[in-house]
């Protein structure tokens, strides 16, 4: 988790020298993006050694919870603010696919841990 805090850091630190408004769309479209993945990192700490059914069951239930709440964090955030739009969104799509990508490999090692147990 304090990667991922470093990893937005940084980047948004490059786009600060751009100027603030930049600096703070990026920040912003990276930290969005992190709220689901550290949610779905909380969901997978707490049910990982549950039931398969009952784990599948939460995680798509919480995924489109997240998956609502992020959507309209995203809306609020473009339309309520005079952030850069296009910096917010790029870096959003970008945090939030790099991110997606990790969060899969995390679950794909649960799920193969949990499968060598049955065996």
């Amino acid at each position: 988790m304090g990667a991922l805090a470093l990893l937005n850091g940084a980047i948004a630190a490059l786009f600060f020298v751009k100027g603030t408004q930049q600096g703070v769309s990026v920040l912003s479209g990276a930290l969005l993006s992190s709220i689901f993945v550290l949610s779905s990192a909380w969901i997978l700490d707490h049910f990982k050694n549950a039931e398969s059914r009952l784990f599948i069951k939460v995680f798509f239930i919480s995924m489109g919870v997240r998956f609502l709440l992020v959507l309209v964090l995203f809306i609020f955030l473009v339309g309520a603010t005079k952030i850069d739009e296009i910096y917010f969104t790029v870096s959003f799509i970008i945090s939030y696919l790099y991110q997606s990508v990790t969060e899969m490999i995390f679950l794909n090692k649960i799920l193969q841990k949990s499968d060598t147990r049955k065996k």
